[in-house]
């Protein structure tokens, strides 16, 4: 501190306050942000003892002493997400995306949450920033895949799916969301040996036995044409 004043001091006295100024800002910050964090910590194990109103408001008012605190900001999204307040949710890991644009893991939870509110085309949004950020993330691409078959752009979602399965390949949702795509797109082959093999990884997957119901009840040469509705998606609700 003192060096950096003096260096201001060499120059001008009016740059000498400013730099004051930030340093005794960032040295005001600092508590109040290690405060915060065990506030957040504190706020996650009232939540899981299922007093989630107390954790909450906890957490709210850690936001208005230190707003820029994403730790805080984060767990609160959680929280919201696991309370199923998907908009509520989708609201505070938007505000962490602005915050911090390379967070793939809030890319993905916000386009879970949109994807519950029913916006599939805004939740292949994100989910394709989750890709770019993490390429190599497997599960991804396999959401990627299931969002863009929601809104019927089907040969995206087969890349998208096959590129989740190269990364993740004994991840059973991935061979039923090939499985499914492949009959959509009437090739047959692939969507029997993709189910088997889902089969074979989780014979009691519910998401297997949806799929299954789909293409049973539907013949193949009218699966180009079958649109996806939300009866039949492949994936759980979260």
């Amino acid at each position: 501190m003192r060096r950096a004043l003096h260096y201001a001091l060499a120059f001008d006295v009016a740059v000498a306050l400013t730099v004051l100024a930030i340093i005794l800002a960032a040295e005001m910050e600092r508590p109040a942000r290690q405060l915060t964090t065990k506030i957040a910590a504190g706020a996650q194990k009232l939540f899981e003892s299922g007093q989630r109103e107390q954790a909450r408001r906890a957490l709210e008012d850690a936001l208005e002493i230190c707003p820029n605190n994403l730790i805080v900001r984060r767990e609160l999204a959680m929280q919201l997400a696991a309370s199923g307040e998907a908009q509520a949710a989708a609201d505070q890991f938007r505000l962490v995306l602005a915050a911090s644009p390379r967070d793939a893991a809030a890319a993905r939870k916000l386009a879970e949450m949109l994807e519950q509110l029913g916006d599939a085309q805004g939740a292949a949004q994100y989910l394709r920033l989750a890709c770019d950020l993490e390429p190599e993330n497997g599960m991804s691409h396999i959401a990627l895949a299931s969002a863009l078959l929601d809104q019927g752009e089907v040969a995206a979602a087969r890349t998208a799916a096959e590129r989740g399965l190269k990364l993740a390949p004994r991840v059973p949702l991935a061979h039923v969301l090939l499985g499914l795509i492949a009959w959509r797109q009437g090739d047959a082959g692939t969507a029997q040996a993709s189910l088997s093999r889902a089969k074979l990884l989780d014979p009691n997957s519910p998401a297997l036995r949806r799929a299954l119901r789909t293409v049973h009840e539907h013949p193949p040469n009218a699966a180009k044409d079958e649109p996806r509705h939300r009866d039949n998606a492949i994936l759980p609700a979260r």
